[in-house]
Protein backbone atom coordinates (compact mmCIF):
# COMPACT_ATOMS: atom_id res chain seq x y z
CA UNK A 1 0.00 0.00 0.00
CA UNK A 2 2.79 2.41 0.90
CA UNK A 3 4.60 1.56 -2.33
CA UNK A 4 1.49 2.27 -4.40
CA UNK A 5 0.99 5.61 -2.62
CA UNK A 6 4.63 6.54 -3.17
CA UNK A 7 4.51 5.62 -6.85
CA UNK A 8 1.36 7.71 -7.23
CA UNK A 9 3.08 10.60 -5.43
CA UNK A 10 6.06 10.39 -7.78
CA UNK A 11 3.85 10.44 -10.89
CA UNK A 12 1.77 13.33 -9.53
CA UNK A 13 4.90 15.29 -8.62
CA UNK A 14 6.29 14.86 -12.13
CA UNK A 15 2.98 15.95 -13.69
CA UNK A 16 2.87 18.97 -11.40
CA UNK A 17 6.38 20.08 -12.35
CA UNK A 18 5.56 19.60 -16.04
CA UNK A 19 2.40 21.67 -15.67
CA UNK A 20 4.27 24.44 -13.88
CA UNK A 21 6.90 24.54 -16.60
CA UNK A 22 4.28 24.53 -19.35
CA UNK A 23 2.39 27.41 -17.76
CA UNK A 24 5.47 29.53 -17.21
CA UNK A 25 5.41 29.07 -13.42
CA UNK A 26 8.69 29.00 -11.59
CA UNK A 27 10.96 31.09 -9.49
CA UNK A 28 13.29 34.02 -9.27
CA UNK A 29 16.48 34.91 -7.48
CA UNK A 30 16.51 34.16 -3.77
CA UNK A 31 17.75 35.80 -0.63
CA UNK A 32 16.55 37.48 2.51
CA UNK A 33 15.81 41.09 1.57
CA UNK A 34 17.79 42.30 4.60
CA UNK A 35 20.79 40.08 3.98
CA UNK A 36 23.24 39.01 1.32
CA UNK A 37 21.47 37.20 -1.52
CA UNK A 38 22.43 35.08 -4.46
CA UNK A 39 21.18 32.61 -7.00
CA UNK A 40 21.53 28.95 -7.85
CA UNK A 41 21.46 27.30 -11.29
CA UNK A 42 17.71 27.75 -11.84
CA UNK A 43 16.34 30.54 -13.99
CA UNK A 44 13.84 33.25 -13.16
CA UNK A 45 10.34 33.06 -14.59
CA UNK A 46 7.35 35.32 -14.74
CA UNK A 47 5.47 34.32 -11.59
CA UNK A 48 2.45 32.16 -10.83
CA UNK A 49 2.94 29.04 -8.71
CA UNK A 50 5.68 27.77 -6.45
CA UNK A 51 5.76 24.14 -5.32
CA UNK A 52 8.05 22.42 -2.88
CA UNK A 53 8.57 19.84 -0.17
CA UNK A 54 9.43 20.04 3.55
CA UNK A 55 11.89 17.38 4.69
CA UNK A 56 13.37 16.12 7.91
CA UNK A 57 11.54 13.06 7.08
CA UNK A 58 8.52 14.28 5.09
CA UNK A 59 6.51 16.66 7.28
CA UNK A 60 2.71 16.39 7.13
CA UNK A 61 0.66 19.26 8.53
CA UNK A 62 3.47 21.85 8.66
CA UNK A 63 2.66 25.51 8.05
CA UNK A 64 4.61 26.99 5.15
CA UNK A 65 4.67 30.68 4.26
CA UNK A 66 6.49 33.21 2.11
CA UNK A 67 8.49 35.39 4.49
CA UNK A 68 8.38 38.82 2.83
CA UNK A 69 9.98 40.78 5.68
CA UNK A 70 12.46 38.15 6.93
CA UNK A 71 11.12 37.99 10.51
CA UNK A 72 10.29 34.25 10.47
CA UNK A 73 6.74 35.04 11.60
CA UNK A 74 3.66 34.68 9.43
CA UNK A 75 2.19 38.10 8.74
CA UNK A 76 -1.24 38.86 7.30
CA UNK A 77 0.03 39.73 3.82
CA UNK A 78 2.15 36.58 3.46
CA UNK A 79 0.81 33.48 1.62
CA UNK A 80 0.30 30.50 3.94
CA UNK A 81 -0.30 26.83 3.05
CA UNK A 82 -0.07 23.43 4.80
CA UNK A 83 1.94 20.40 3.69
CA UNK A 84 0.29 17.17 2.60
CA UNK A 85 1.16 13.59 3.59
CA UNK A 86 4.36 13.69 1.53
CA UNK A 87 5.55 17.06 2.76
CA UNK A 88 4.43 18.84 -0.40
CA UNK A 89 3.14 22.39 -0.54
CA UNK A 90 2.10 24.77 -3.31
CA UNK A 91 1.57 28.52 -3.52
CA UNK A 92 -0.70 29.90 -6.22
CA UNK A 93 -1.11 33.35 -7.80
CA UNK A 94 2.23 34.75 -6.68
CA UNK A 95 3.60 37.93 -8.23
CA UNK A 96 7.16 38.13 -9.53
CA UNK A 97 8.52 39.78 -6.39
CA UNK A 98 7.39 36.89 -4.18
CA UNK A 99 9.99 34.51 -5.57
CA UNK A 100 12.86 36.53 -4.15
CA UNK A 101 11.89 35.87 -0.54
CA UNK A 102 12.57 32.95 1.82
CA UNK A 103 10.10 30.13 2.34
CA UNK A 104 9.64 29.27 6.03
CA UNK A 105 8.22 25.97 7.34
CA UNK A 106 6.98 25.61 10.92
CA UNK A 107 6.50 22.18 12.44
CA UNK A 108 4.35 22.10 15.56
CA UNK A 109 4.79 19.56 18.36
CA UNK A 110 1.89 17.10 18.45
CA UNK A 111 0.44 18.47 15.19
CA UNK A 112 3.06 17.99 12.47
CA UNK A 113 3.71 14.35 11.57
CA UNK A 114 7.30 13.35 10.70
CA UNK A 115 7.17 10.42 8.29
CA UNK A 116 10.84 9.63 8.93
CA UNK A 117 10.32 9.15 12.66
CA UNK A 118 6.89 7.62 12.22
CA UNK A 119 5.44 9.95 14.85
CA UNK A 120 4.35 13.52 15.53
CA UNK A 121 7.08 16.03 16.28
CA UNK A 122 7.94 16.17 19.97
CA UNK A 123 9.27 19.73 19.65
CA UNK A 124 8.47 22.82 17.63
CA UNK A 125 10.91 23.24 14.73
CA UNK A 126 11.24 26.08 12.22
CA UNK A 127 13.20 25.75 8.97
CA UNK A 128 13.90 28.07 6.04
CA UNK A 129 14.94 27.91 2.39
CA UNK A 130 16.48 30.50 0.10
CA UNK A 131 16.59 28.13 -2.87
CA UNK A 132 15.26 29.73 -6.04
CA UNK A 133 14.40 26.53 -7.85
CA UNK A 134 10.90 25.87 -9.17
CA UNK A 135 10.55 22.97 -6.68
CA UNK A 136 11.81 24.52 -3.45
CA UNK A 137 12.99 22.14 -0.74
CA UNK A 138 12.89 23.26 2.92
CA UNK A 139 15.09 21.18 5.22
CA UNK A 140 17.81 21.38 7.89
CA UNK A 141 20.34 21.61 5.05
CA UNK A 142 18.64 24.62 3.45
CA UNK A 143 18.37 26.13 6.94
CA UNK A 144 22.12 25.69 7.44
CA UNK A 145 22.65 27.29 4.03
CA UNK A 146 20.60 30.31 5.21
CA UNK A 147 22.60 30.40 8.45
CA UNK A 148 25.93 30.52 6.62
CA UNK A 149 24.76 33.33 4.36
CA UNK A 150 23.58 35.41 7.32
CA UNK A 151 26.14 34.48 9.96
CA UNK A 152 29.20 34.52 7.69
CA UNK A 153 27.92 37.25 5.35
CA UNK A 154 28.67 35.21 2.24
CA UNK A 155 26.89 34.76 -1.07
CA UNK A 156 24.30 32.15 -2.01
CA UNK A 157 26.88 30.14 -3.97
CA UNK A 158 29.56 30.41 -1.29
CA UNK A 159 27.14 29.16 1.35
CA UNK A 160 26.02 26.29 -0.87
CA UNK A 161 29.60 25.24 -1.57
CA UNK A 162 30.40 25.39 2.15
CA UNK A 163 27.55 23.00 3.03
CA UNK A 164 28.45 20.67 0.15
CA UNK A 165 32.10 20.56 1.20
CA UNK A 166 31.39 20.22 4.90
CA UNK A 167 29.12 17.21 4.44
CA UNK A 168 30.63 15.77 1.27
CA UNK A 169 27.16 15.78 -0.27
CA UNK A 170 26.50 13.37 -3.17
CA UNK A 171 25.74 16.02 -5.81
CA UNK A 172 26.17 19.72 -6.55
CA UNK A 173 22.44 20.29 -6.03
CA UNK A 174 21.93 17.85 -3.12
CA UNK A 175 20.97 20.63 -0.67
CA UNK A 176 18.05 21.60 -2.88
CA UNK A 177 16.94 18.11 -3.91
CA UNK A 178 14.30 15.82 -2.40
CA UNK A 179 16.99 13.68 -0.77
CA UNK A 180 14.41 11.42 0.87
CA UNK A 181 13.10 10.42 -2.55
CA UNK A 182 16.67 9.76 -3.70
CA UNK A 183 17.54 7.76 -0.57
CA UNK A 184 15.48 4.67 -1.39
CA UNK A 185 18.28 3.07 -3.42
CA UNK A 186 21.28 5.26 -2.64
CA UNK A 187 23.40 4.95 0.50
CA UNK A 188 24.84 8.47 0.23
CA UNK A 189 21.39 10.01 0.22
CA UNK A 190 20.35 7.61 3.00
CA UNK A 191 23.15 9.04 5.12
CA UNK A 192 21.96 12.51 4.19
CA UNK A 193 18.53 11.64 5.62
CA UNK A 194 20.18 10.35 8.80
CA UNK A 195 22.07 13.60 9.27
CA UNK A 196 19.05 15.73 8.42
CA UNK A 197 17.05 14.08 11.17
CA UNK A 198 19.88 14.55 13.69
CA UNK A 199 20.04 18.24 12.73
CA UNK A 200 16.27 18.53 13.21
CA UNK A 201 16.57 16.89 16.61
CA UNK A 202 19.00 19.55 17.82
CA UNK A 203 16.99 22.40 16.31
CA UNK A 204 13.85 21.12 18.03
CA UNK A 205 15.64 20.84 21.35
CA UNK A 206 16.88 24.41 21.16
CA UNK A 207 13.65 25.99 19.95
CA UNK A 208 11.64 24.23 22.66
CA UNK A 209 14.03 24.84 25.56
CA UNK A 210 15.24 28.39 24.89
CA UNK A 211 12.85 31.32 25.21
CA UNK A 212 15.48 33.98 25.86
CA UNK A 213 14.36 36.24 23.04
CA UNK A 214 11.08 37.29 21.45
CA UNK A 215 12.93 38.15 18.24
CA UNK A 216 12.25 35.10 16.08
CA UNK A 217 14.96 35.98 13.60
CA UNK A 218 17.58 36.11 16.37
CA UNK A 219 16.22 32.91 17.87
CA UNK A 220 16.64 31.21 14.48
CA UNK A 221 20.25 32.40 14.29
CA UNK A 222 20.92 31.08 17.79
CA UNK A 223 19.09 27.82 17.10
CA UNK A 224 21.08 27.11 13.96
CA UNK A 225 24.28 27.99 15.82
CA UNK A 226 23.35 25.44 18.49
CA UNK A 227 22.60 22.83 15.84
CA UNK A 228 25.86 23.60 14.03
CA UNK A 229 27.89 23.17 17.22
CA UNK A 230 26.30 19.88 18.26
CA UNK A 231 25.89 17.90 15.07
CA UNK A 232 29.13 16.04 14.39
CA UNK A 233 29.85 16.16 10.68
CA UNK A 234 31.14 12.59 10.84
CA UNK A 235 27.52 11.53 11.34
CA UNK A 236 27.05 11.97 7.61
CA UNK A 237 29.42 9.14 6.77
CA UNK A 238 28.57 7.02 9.81
CA UNK A 239 26.17 4.46 8.39
CA UNK A 240 25.58 2.98 11.85
CA UNK A 241 23.90 6.18 13.07
CA UNK A 242 20.21 5.65 13.71
CA UNK A 243 17.77 8.44 14.69
CA UNK A 244 15.41 8.24 17.66
CA UNK A 245 13.40 5.02 17.92
CA UNK A 246 15.17 3.55 14.87
CA UNK A 247 12.04 4.29 12.84
CA UNK A 248 13.75 6.07 9.97
CA UNK A 249 15.50 3.00 8.60
CA UNK A 250 12.20 1.11 8.54
CA UNK A 251 10.51 3.93 6.63
CA UNK A 252 13.43 4.76 4.33
CA UNK A 253 15.35 1.52 3.64
CA UNK A 254 18.25 1.74 1.22
CA UNK A 255 17.52 -1.62 -0.42
CA UNK A 256 14.33 -0.93 -2.31
CA UNK A 257 11.18 1.09 -1.87
CA UNK A 258 9.28 1.27 1.46
CA UNK A 259 7.39 -1.90 2.29
CA UNK A 260 9.45 -3.99 -0.13
CA UNK A 261 11.94 -6.70 0.68
CA UNK A 262 14.87 -7.65 -1.51
CA UNK A 263 13.84 -9.01 -4.87
CA UNK A 264 14.05 -12.72 -5.42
Amino acid sequence: MRLMKKMLYTVMAAMTLFAVAACGGGSGSSGDSTQNSGTNDSTQSSGGSLSGVVIDGYWQGAEVFMDFNGNFEHDENEPLVTTDAYGQYRFENLDNDSFGHPVVAKGTAGVTYDDGLGQYLADNITMVSLDNGSMRVVSPFTSLHWYYMNNDNITFEEARNKVIKEFGLPSHQAIFEDFVEKSYDNTSYQNMVNTSMRMGEYMGYYFTSDNSTTNMRQQMMSGFTYMHQNVGWDNFTDDSFAPAMGMMRDNYPINGMPGMGMSN
